[in-house]
Formats: C-alpha cells, sequence, structure tokens
C-alpha cells in the first residue's frame, strides 16, 4: 500500500511496501540461473536502478540519493521487489522505501530505510554469517539435495516462531537469529541457506489463504517443488507433530490455497 507523506510542487514522497506489485515491463526469456533470477526480467532502465540501489544498500548510504537512470513509479516497484526476492543476504535493510518523483509519475530520487544503524552492520552481518555457515555445514553432512532441503526445512522451523511484531521480520535475520518472524523471514532464511549450498531456491510471493504470502519455489535433483515453511511450522507447533504439509508440493496440489503475484509469475511460468 501507498502512503502519501507529502505533496510539493515538484516532489512528491511516498513510503511503499515490498509486498505491492504492478508489473509494466514485458518479460524476456529465463536462463534458468537461480542467483539474482528476478534482475534477468528488468529492461535496461530498470536493471540500471537495480545495480544502483545494491551498491548504496551495500554502502549503507542513508541519504536520499538521485538516481542514474530516472525510472517511471511503477516500474521501480518491480525493481526494487525483483532486487529484494534476489538478495535474502541484504537483512540490514527494510523493503520500504522512500522516493521522489516528478508530476508525471517519474522517480528521480530514492531514499533506504534501514533495520540498524551502520555502526551495528559488522557485528550483525558476523551473526549472520555464523548462524548461516553452522546451518549450512549441518545439511551438508547429508549425500542428497532431498536430505539437504528438508534438514534446513526442519531447522529454520525449530529455531523460529511467527511474530509479525518482530521489527525486522521481513529479513532472514528474523528467522535465523532472533527467532521470530513471518513468512517473508522463513522463506528468506531458506532461500540463503539453500543458496549457499547450491540448491536452486527462489523467493515467491503472492496469496495464501486470503492473505499476502512468502514462500519458496526449490530445484530437488532437476524437478521443482514448492515449499512453504510459515504454514509447515504454524501446523507443527499448533498439533505438537513435525509437518511437511506444504513440503516438496507440485504445482496443481500448491494451487490449491497458493496463488503466485504478477512479479513472481515470471519465475514459476519460465522454469
Amino acid at each position: 500500500m501507498k502512503n502519501r507523506i507529502c505533496i510539493i510542487s515538484f516532489l512528491l514522497f511516498f513510503i511503499i511496501g515490498i509486498h505491492c506489485t504492478t508489473i509494466s515491463s514485458a518479460a524476456v526469456a529465463y536462463s534458468g540461473e537461480s542467483s539474482h533470477a528476478y534482475s534477468q526480467f528488468l529492461d535496461s532502465t530498470q536493471l540500471s536502478v537495480y545495480n544502483q540501489v545494491y551498491q548504496n544498500i551495500i554502502n549503507f548510504n542513508e541519504d536520499l540519493f538521485v538516481l542514474d537512470t530516472p525510472i517511471r513509479e511503477d516500474d521501480l516497484e518491480d525493481t526494487m521487489n525483483s532486487l529484494f526476492n534476489d538478495h535474502p543476504e541484504l537483512f540490514w535493510v527494510h523493503t520500504s522505501y522512500h522516493y521522489a518523483i516528478d508530476s508525471s509519475n517519474v522517480v528521480h530520487k530514492v531514499r533506504l530505510n534501514y533495520c540498524i544503524t551502520k555502526d551495528e552492520l559488522s557485528q550483525t552481518k558476523a551473526q549472520y554469517d555464523s548462524a548461516l555457515d553452522s546451518l549450512v555445514a549441518e545439511a551438508s553432512k547429508y549425500s542428497t539435495q532431498l536430505e539437504q532441503e528438508k534438514y534446513l526445512h526442519d531447522e529454520i522451523c525449530k529455531m523460529c516462531t511467527y511474530n509479525p511484531y518482530n521489527d525486522m521480520n521481513q529479513s532472514a535475520y528474523s528467522s535465523l537469529i532472533t527467532g521470530s518472524s513471518v513468512c517473508a523471514g522463513y522463506a528468506r532464511a531458506f532461500q540463503a541457506a539453500c543458496q549457499r549450498l547450491g540448491i536452486n531456491c527462489y523467493y515467491i510471493t503472492g496469496t495464501s489463504m486470503g492473505s499476502k504470502h512468502a514462500w519458496n519455489l526449490v530445484q530437488i535433483d532437476g524437478i521443482y517443488y514448492n515449499v512453504d515453511l510459515t504454514w509447515d511450522d504454524s501446523i507443527s507447533e499448533s498439533a505438537g507433530i513435525v509437518s511437511y504439509d506444504y513440503f516438496n508440493q507440485d504445482n496443481e496440489t500448491f494451487s490449491i490455497d497458493h496463488s503466485p503475484s504478477k512479479l513472481s509469475s515470471r519465475i514459476v511460468n519460465y522454469i
């Protein structure tokens, strides 16, 4: 949802949530690479903004910065969603942001929002990397991709509980370190761990059971499956058993109560 902050003759500021998705540019052929998959569907203007914003996140730039390539407002939305969907490791930045547009709805400036202070970045990155390395090291002891994937599914569900009030709940950090998150945190933690194991894994957004939701699409032994750690963990905590109801489902079964967004459908439809 978009909340108008102020109206000026030239610049308008908005704050926009990452779960909003409006598609305007045409999709291109997808190469099959898991890492940074969403970026492959961006046009040249979007890709320029994607790369510039990424670098500003890495540099922890807290200022309003001028885009090298101005971009339409709806195209910015796709671009930012694609960036965050591709990069679960960028846990220190919120998936909401400010931007400035002109009267033609062209965005010229962006300001990022951060979950932590710049002084905390080194310590929190060390915590994040240590937790993720430990998780992946244990998973790698198993000989098959399926066993490795199942270990990640089980361990992330064990270490995390659903909590919409965690300020960092859109991040993998919230699941791996704080032990409480929402669907975004579960899915990004699983995505980050799979990627480190060399397992193709995508962050998918859409709706489930009438609400906005996030889950994963994962490739195991050449076959793609749908995985929803959030619902499995919710069932497990409620029933007192380990649930695999939403583990490695095919598209037909999964589509009964999951529907990908237009943006994520680009991934789903091209694999």
